[in-house]
């Protein structure tokens, strides 16, 4: 947990140390997320009319890789692989994945707490944001998607770690793009919230494995307690 808040915190303060490159980046983000947000409906307009069962069918498949359904199953799959075969690249895939997994979750949450932007299948009003409330609302919930970001945080650590092998990365985003695509043509999120939710999530895994560089040990403690099962990270500074 202490790893978490460190990394989180540091990831926050980042824009005082940004350079110019990474203003770029930020810059470029905000524009095109703005440019998509008058293209909403449109978009949203367009993706519906070419909807099929085909479309469906590739959506309902690749859903499950952004909720964790299949993306935390497979990080612990990774640890598991790494830590009885010494294999410490797939144990520290496992670890860092599920890191960015959760922070990328925290940031999207404050996010969609802070916009409470209506869903396409709230009425399809792409301008209808509520703002900030002081009354938790679990409607509107809309920009960012959050699937999208947990899709890509976990792809980014992936690809990142094994940069080496050509079709990993490939893989890694072909999965988290159709992800992100299905969010659409489900008619859940618009096109600039699929799209900041893929940023967050990228940026955020780039951040962390950035991070982990400077860092030394990584150390992961099971929790039983009663029913409930988990893990607790620990890092050696």
């Amino acid at each position: 947990m202490k790893g978490y808040i460190f990394d989180t915190k540091s990831i926050l303060t980042s824009p005082l140390r940004w350079e110019q490159s990474d203003w770029l980046k930020f810059s470029l983000v905000a524009g095109t997320t703005a440019g998509l947000i008058a293209l909403d409906y449109d978009i949203q307009h367009w993706v519906q009319k070419r909807r099929n069962s085909t479309t469906n069918s590739v959506s309902g498949f690749f859903e499950p890789f952004g909720n964790g359904a299949v993306g935390l199953p497979a990080l612990g799959a990774f640890y598991l692989y790494g830590h009885f075969l010494e294999d410490k690249r797939s144990e520290t895939t496992g670890l860092l994945g599920l890191e960015s997994f959760a922070v990328s979750a925290f940031f999207v949450e404050a996010v969609k707490i802070t916009a409470h932007r209506q869903r396409p299948d709230e009425g399809g009003q792409s301008n209808k944001w509520d703002g900030p409330s002081l009354s938790f609302n679990s409607s509107h919930l809309s920009f960012p998607s959050g699937d999208s970001a947990l899709a890509f945080s976990i792809s980014t650590i992936i690809a990142s770690q094994y940069q080496d092998t050509v079709w990993v990365a490939p893989l890694a985003y072909g999965i988290a793009t159709l992800v992100a695509l299905g969010r659409m043509n489900d008619n859940d999120h618009w096109a600039s919230d699929v799209f900041l939710g893929s940023a967050i999530g990228f940026f955020n895994a780039k951040a962390i494995v950035a991070l982990h560089k400077k860092k030394g040990n990584i150390a992961v403690i099971p929790v039983i307690e009663g029913q409930a099962r988990g893990v607790v990270l620990s890092y050696k500074f």
